[in-house]
């Protein structure tokens, strides 16, 4: 019988449904008196704050969560009527009053995420200006993470958070907004998942990013994308800058993502000068899933060298071709499994230590019939 469950397993078994259900803490101590009591003894049960229009709930969580740590978010408000789903937009002046509420609880954050679906002027603004003051209160000495989606921003404004100070910052990830990157902010990040704001292109861009990564020196998971916004082709005229490489030497996951018509310029720059001794698995994502090569698909190859640490490659639709495949199979590495997933066929998983597989025998495996 559930009843006859220690108070400690229930509250434990509640903050695990909580982290999929914000409103699961409310149900629960709605139920008896007993669930009451240990919902409300249990402040951790109340710490996930889903900002909405229903502020007075919301600050009185904030209360019952107590001294515990905060996990923030603002994400498009999803309802269900008449069989219909309805997502609520979100404009700045409603932003900056939800945002009003948590700001005064920086230091408590342990993370935050805002997520805008549809396009309003200014939500960036509206949501961070009250963590960008250079204060001791909007110091986030407990934040663990950080996601600021937006891709329809076209604010160029850049932001700097947190007073320049959250120590416990290991994963961040980012679509749609300029930040400004400095050592003692983001020096310590284990994981980033960067999608480029647009803002600047070309060798700008790159450059942008190679400065981000140099700092980001304990990186062991990355994520890159540069959306297709203004594509820019492949340059003829050499680097105006002298950029040295980027050694992210800790480095054991790397995902290269393209969407539009052709690998970005800016990718096949950054890819060429980040260097990763250790890197074990790299993923060629194509998020288009698109059944033809993409068009500079041997020109990234060409430039870009497997590293010899290499053991798992995945390469996705549009990344695939013949001869890049033969290329890589060839070049000297540690690889042992290859992933080949392209449209209309099955997934091919090729175990390729000790020995290694000729092209040729793999290229007509996975067909659907």
């Amino acid at each position: 019988m559930i009843t006859q469950l220690p108070s400690e397993l229930l509250a434990h078994i509640f903050k695990l449904g909580s982290e999929s259900d914000s409103m699961l803490p409310i149900t629960v101590s709605h139920v008896c008196r007993t669930w009451r009591r240990i919902s409300l003894r249990t402040p951790t049960l109340w710490r996930q704050i889903t900002l909405d229009s229903r502020l007075d709930m919301w600050k009185e969580r904030i209360r019952r969560a107590k001294a515990c740590s905060l996990d923030i978010q603002l994400v498009p408000r999803i309802t269900h009527s008449s069989r219909r789903k309805r997502t609520h937009r979100q404009d700045m002046a409603a932003v900056q009053w939800y945002m009003h509420i948590v700001t005064l609880h920086i230091r408590r954050w342990r993370s935050l995420e805002i997520i805008f679906r549809d396009y309003s002027p200014y939500l960036w603004n509206a949501a961070l200006s009250g963590c960008c003051s250079i204060d001791r209160h909007t110091q986030a000495p407990l934040l663990e993470e950080l996601i600021l989606l937006y891709r329809n921003n076209d604010d160029s404004k850049e932001f700097f958070l947190f007073s320049n100070y959250a120590p416990r910052l290991r994963r961040v990830t980012l679509d749609g907004i300029k930040l400004t990157w400095t050592p003692s902010l983001f020096g310590n990040l284990t994981f980033l998942d960067y999608t480029h704001h647009g803002i600047s292109r070309g060798y700008a861009a790159a450059h942008e990013v190679l400065d981000m990564l140099r700092i980001c020196s304990y990186l062991s998971e990355l994520r890159i994308l540069f959306p297709d916004k203004h594509p820019t082709h492949y340059h003829s005229l050499p680097d105006p800058l002298h950029v040295p490489p980027v050694v992210l030497s800790k480095l054991i996951d790397l995902r290269f993502r393209v969407e539009g018509s052709d690998i970005p310029f800016e990718l096949a720059h950054v890819a060429i000068l980040v260097q990763t001794p250790s890197l074990k698995r790299l993923h060629l994502v194509d998020v288009d899933q698109r059944n033809h090569p993409l068009p500079s698909v041997l020109v990234f190859f060409s430039m870009y060298i497997i590293p010899r640490s290499l053991r798992i490659l995945c390469i996705e639709c549009g990344w695939y071709n013949d001869r890049t495949l033969s290329a890589i199979l060839r070049t000297p590495s540690s690889l042992q499994r290859l992933v080949l997933r392209r449209t209309n066929m099955s997934q091919q998983i090729l175990e390729l230590a000790p020995t290694r597989l000729e092209p040729h025998a793999i290229r007509g495996w996975g067909r659907d019939k």
